[in-house]
């Protein structure tokens, strides 16, 4: 059962994992970043050639059609929505355990979106990192108890929505030191400055952050 001291305790404990052990962590909100860019393509017609995570916690998703031949639907539901990846993980996550989803399914949906980004990568250290990540996943959902599933869980949606924020300044020193992909993109496609949409990435992911958090901690299931 979940209470707000519980809410409170997770929340403190997914904040250390995404800002002072960031350097350590960061993989896996690149992982979140990819597969939201490589849903939200798919979901907008186009086909994932390749994926990449890379050591340094950088990424980059391949598609079909090169970036300059993307339609304004297609580079929005790919760049827009896709930076904006863990935030909408986490908010998903987020509302599935307010609504009584057992921890466990949510873990599991998890490994699921996991599986189906392994088959997509194409690289020798996101081959390591993606596997090692969900087989952390795979023993809590499946040889812990109850408990440490609950536990767990909310320490993940946590993550995924602190982890959501944390990665804007990131996109930020990329953009001041020379351009960065996605947000390049969408400048690019239509017209409106890539500072908007550093701007706007930067508070999608607070409100998700935000609207996520206040569930969480106003659940009492």
């Amino acid at each position: 059962m979940a209470d707000t001291g519980m809410a409170w305790t997770t929340g403190v404990v997914a904040f250390v994992a995404a800002v002072p052990l960031w350097r350590y962590t960061t993989h896996a909100i690149t992982i979140a970043h990819e597969g939201g860019h490589a849903m939200f393509g798919s979901l907008a017609g186009l086909f994932v050639k390749k994926i990449r995570i890379d050591r340094g916690g950088d990424g980059s998703t391949g598609f079909s059609k090169a970036i300059k031949d993307l339609g304004l639907l297609e580079t929005l539901m790919a760049g827009l929505f896709g930076y904006l990846g863990p935030s909408l993980f986490g908010l998903a996550g987020a509302w599935m355990l307010v609504h009584s989803v057992s921890p466990r399914s949510i873990l599991l949906m998890t490994l699921v979106l996991m599986a189906l980004l392994l088959v997509m990568v194409r690289n020798v250290f996101g081959l390591f990192v993606v596997p090692l990540t969900g087989a952390l996943i795979w023993v809590v959902a499946m040889r812990s108890n109850e408990e440490v599933q609950l536990v767990f869980a909310y320490i993940w949606v946590w993550f995924l929505l602190m982890g959501g924020v944390r990665q804007i300044p990131e996109l930020y020193k990329s953009w001041t030191s020379g351009g960065e992909p996605d947000t390049g993109a969408l400048s690019g496609k239509t017209g409106l400055s890539t500072a908007f949409f550093v701007a706007l990435f930067w508070l999608g992911s607070m409100a998700a952050l935000v609207y996520g958090g206040v569930l969480l901690l106003r659940h009492d299931a």
